[in-house]
């Protein structure tokens, strides 16, 4: 609620490129505690301690962040936004109305066939490499470059979207035909193309993207306060739903191919980019016809928390 919605995609960009650096360090931290030889713990109860312990130390920080002064401040930029603030009363019509909401549903849709492959690869990145026919430790140095595109294709998409002040759908489009692309070389090239084979594996991250945008279009697009934080939680399910899916893809008689989970990776991409057209589809309708309404402006609407159904001077970004 902090940012202006032109802002949004950027700041969220930011945060979710911790997903790319994370795989990006994790390869190096794993590849280093490979190489210990201690008694009293193995090397991967020594890495999550290690691991958890700077995560802990990271969310003390955050306990800090912004003065109540600079909040008001903060809350002062968000007028134009007219997608309302921070409320404490639950109010139960918002509720309902974001269940019966189309844009909801399709965006979670979205959120959940996105992160099928981000769980699968994500789970099971190291048993594809090495599957390929390379060594454990020379597997930990190969995830790198995963995480590096997922670094980039996060920070392209939501720049992108920033500068021209869109959700710009099509930006989703791209990544899932990267993750269509990914998944086929994998799925397809024969065990003998090594290189092939990793190269899709690396463009499977591509579809880190999706997330980001995804949540910056619930910034923007949805208004009143329980409605917002009602959409929050549906695409938080929605991502862990993914990540719960993707890995049971992954079965152990289909090994040492899961043949099955690569065609899952192109399938799922693949209903992604259907489903994005039917949400761009919505969204110009239903601003055309706000356009058509010509609705009278009301002072102080943007503070007032309305949904984003009740404000019609609110124009949905894509």
């Amino acid at each position: 609620m902090w940012y202006k919605r032109h802002k949004q995609p950027k700041r969220i960009g930011f945060w979710y490129i911790g997903v790319g650096c994370a795989v990006m360090a994790g390869s190096l931290i794993s590849y280093g505690f490979q190489h210990y030889t201690g008694t009293r713990f193995n090397n991967w109860q020594i890495m999550f301690l290690v691991v958890g312990l700077i995560t802990i130390s990271a969310g003390i920080v955050m306990i800090l962040f912004l003065s109540h002064a600079e909040k008001i401040v903060a809350i002062e930029r968000l007028r134009e936004n007219n997608t309302g603030i921070e409320n404490k009363h639950v109010k139960w019509y918002q509720f309902v109305e974001t269940l019966r909401d189309p844009q909801v549903w399709i965006l979670a849709y979205v959120t959940t066939a996105a992160s099928i492959p981000n769980g699968a690869v994500g789970s099971f990145q190291s048993v594809l490499i090495s599957s390929f026919g390379f060594s454990y430790r020379v597997t930990a140095l190969l995830q790198i470059p995963g995480g590096f595109l997922a670094v980039v294709s996060v920070i392209l998409g939501t720049q992108i979207a920033a500068k021209y002040n869109r959700r710009s759908m099509m930006q989703i489009v791209w990544t899932a035909l990267g993750g269509i692309l990914g998944g086929s070389l994998i799925a397809f090239l024969p065990a003998r193309n090594r290189a092939g084979r990793l190269v899709g594996n690396y463009f499977t991250h591509v579809t880190g993207a999706f997330l980001p945008l995804s949540y910056s279009f619930a910034a923007c697009n949805f208004a009143g306060h329980t409605k917002k934080v009602t959409m929050n939680a549906i695409l938080l399910m929605s991502f862990c739903l993914g990540n719960i899916l993707g890995p049971l893809t992954f079965r152990n008689e289909d090994k040492p191919e899961y043949t099955p989970a690569k065609i899952t990776i192109v399938a799922v991409d693949s209903t992604v980019v259907v489903a994005v057209f039917i949400l761009l589809g919505y969204y110009k309708w239903e601003n055309t016809r706000r356009d058509r309404l010509k609705p009278e402006h009301r002072p102080d609407i943007e503070f007032s928390d309305l949904t984003d159904k009740e404000n019609m001077e609110l124009r949905y970004k894509y």
